[in-house]
């Protein structure tokens, strides 16, 4: 009798070879139960979707290599790996370690924006309390590397990114709506162009209809601590997309590296191919969104791509944010002629940098800092 339940993946007739397919075998192992599922060392080709259930520890070696085989992913619920239980709810699930192949090449999202498909997702938690992710390495997801929606009291950290190819939409940590009182730390990209788009999302409000968007929903994202991100080239270090739904009591802390878009994007989606919201007839007067008590703090930071797009992208609404110590370094930065803050959209009384309170933004004017540095900026 094992009164811990821990058992692994071996005993339940995984093959380690690489060739056959694991599969059913890792679905019996996390099936029986809560306790620690352990993955010894080896390379194993899963041929299903994987799903874990309440109270249960994956645990892989860290030379566990799983790679999805060709077409498990076919239709909007297909991951490599999900909760067992997203209508009624899961808790307490943790993950840990080794090397995660979404295999993009076998398992594409159809060609159309709205096509029914596979979301590309190769990660996605619906509807958990407790969920823990830590020393995983994603390797070559189609689209999101891991997605939450409806998760609460999560902790994510050592999470490393890379890919062989490169796909759009490919943020690297997720979150829609209804997530909260949750760590994400330590989260980098390993080579040039990692992840795809952004390495962190908040994303409270979405198109959901999306092939990639599909399964998530829309509502408020609270009470979250984001630290030590890095990458070369990524699309944006942090997205914080708010339209109706409030995103606040964000902490952003330690990011390094360099970006094609922007250190901090709150766009609102206007630069996404499909919009969120209609431009001639915002949700409200003074524009779109409700960003509240947001603090960023020690950016290291350059453009990757020389392009327009300011460095701090403020477009939505939002009251109490605090940026501090934030810095372009000119040994990375490719794209020097961007503004480092670009607000537009929103209104600002006052913007204060270093001290010093700048004229007031109304709704509908555009204020640019081209400022190497600045100590501390606020908008109250």
């Amino acid at each position: 009798m094992n009164p811990l339940n821990e058992r692994s993946v071996h005993d339940l007739g995984a093959r380690a070879d690489g060739v056959s397919d694991d599969g059913e075998a890792f679905q019996r192992a996390l099936g029986q139960g809560p306790g620690t599922v352990r993955v010894p060392a080896g390379r194993y080709l899963i041929g299903r979707v994987l799903r874990i259930g309440s109270g249960t520890r994956l645990v892989l070696d860290p030379g566990a290599v799983l790679r999805l085989a060709d077409g498990v992913c076919t239709t909007p619920d297909d991951y490599f790996l999900t909760n067992a239980n997203p209508a009624g709810g899961d808790t307490d699930i943790t993950v840990e370690g080794g090397r995660w192949d979404g295999n993009n090449a076998g398992n594409a999202r159809p060609a159309g924006l709205f096509d029914f498909g596979c979301s590309g997702a190769m990660m996605h938690f619906q509807n958990v309390r407790g969920l823990r992710l830590a020393d995983l390495h994603l390797h070559d997801a189609e689209a999101y590397h891991v997605r939450f929606t409806h998760v609460r009291d999560f902790h994510v950290e050592r999470i490393r990114f890379s890919a062989d190819r490169v796909r759009p939409n490919n943020d690297g940590i997720h979150l829609g709506g209804h997530c909260e009182n949750g760590v994400i730390r330590d989260i980098k990209g390993l080579h040039p162009g990692v992840t795809g788009d952004d390495m962190v999302a908040l994303n409270a409000d979405d198109a959901l209809t999306r092939t990639e968007v599909k399964g998530m929903t829309n509502g408020p994202i609270r009470n979250i601590l984001i630290e030590d991100i890095a990458a070369e080239g990524c699309h944006s270090f942090v997205r914080l997309l708010s339209v109706v739904s409030p995103v606040e009591n964000i902490r952003i802390r330690g990011v390094r590296g360099t970006c094609e878009v922007a250190a901090i994007n709150c766009d609102a989606a206007r630069g996404c191919r499909v919009p969120v919201f209609d431009e001639k007839n915002p949700p409200f007067p003074d524009g779109v969104g409700f960003l509240n008590n947001i603090e960023a703090d020690d950016f290291a930071v350059g453009k990757s791509h020389a392009n327009d797009i300011a460095l701090l992208r403020l477009e939505t609404r939002m009251t109490n944010v605090r940026i501090t110590n934030f810095r372009r370094d000119a040994s990375i930065d490719r794209g020097p002629g961007a503004v480092t803050l670009r607000l537009r959209h929103a209104a600002a009384n006052p913007l204060v940098v270093d001290g010093e309170a700048r004229l007031p933004v109304a709704f509908g004017e555009t204020l640019e800092l081209n400022d190497a540095a600045f100590r501390e900026l606020r908008i109250n």
